[in-house]
């Protein structure tokens, strides 16, 4: 399987770019929208399960690690 780790970090740090700017405005009390929180909030948490699933057999530091994930957060729960 080929996986693009460039366009996965491009993505990755877009998410956690608008995800940084819903925290700012909640830690300076601005109105936000709770839902697109949570549906960051679970697009990060995407990013970092799929990124465990991603190894190499012959790199003992690059192992799979997708028994190790964030379980994502409900729309009922925030």
């Amino acid at each position: 399987m080929k996986f693009s780790m460039n366009g996965f970090r491009r993505n990755f740090s877009e998410d956690m770019g608008l995800l940084r700017e819903i925290v700012f405005a909640v830690i300076n009390d601005n109105d936000y929208d709770k839902e697109d929180l949570v549906d960051l909030l679970n697009q990060v948490i995407t990013h970092s399960n799929v990124i465990n699933c991603i190894y190499d057999n012959e790199n003992p530091d690059f192992s799979n690690m997708s028994d190790t994930n964030v379980k994502r957060l409900e729309h009922q729960d925030a």
